[in-house]
């Protein structure tokens, strides 16, 4: 049976995304409170593209009655760390969204690299 729980509620739903260099071509912007991605030739494409994911997904949920995005556990640690070392180097964008979906508080910040590769050098840095 399909709850009503959250049909016509309007919720604020807060997002951290992190975007960064995924090859020489491509960027990635990755949801972190639920873990979400796109890839795409431009930073500004790759947030525009999972902003466009995020809605349509937060949509979908609300039809069927459940949570928004509540399917999608959250990113890596890693990419926490990314998203916090980013903030830190760089003043993070802020942007609210507000649609049909319900209003969407976001907050990107920009690595210079890929986590992983963040990672691997904070491991090596360690074990020399």
């Amino acid at each position: 049976m399909k709850s009503d729980r959250y049909v016509g509620r309007m919720s604020v739903l807060r997002l951290s995304i992190l975007t960064f260099p995924e090859t020489t071509r491509t960027w990635t912007a990755r949801a972190l409170e639920h873990d979400l991605s796109t890839t795409a030739r431009s930073v500004d494409c790759a947030l525009d593209g999972l902003v466009k994911i995020v809605r349509a997904q937060a949509a979908y949920d609300r039809r069927h009655g459940r949570e928004p995005l509540s399917a999608f556990a959250a990113a890596p640690l890693s990419y926490w760390d990314a998203f916090d070392d980013a903030n830190r180097r760089n003043r993070p964008v802020e942007f609210d969204w507000h649609g049909d979906e319900g209003l969407f508080c976001i907050v990107a910040a920009t690595a210079t690299s890929h986590p992983a590769e963040a990672r691997r050098a904070r491991l090596a840095a360690l074990s020399a």
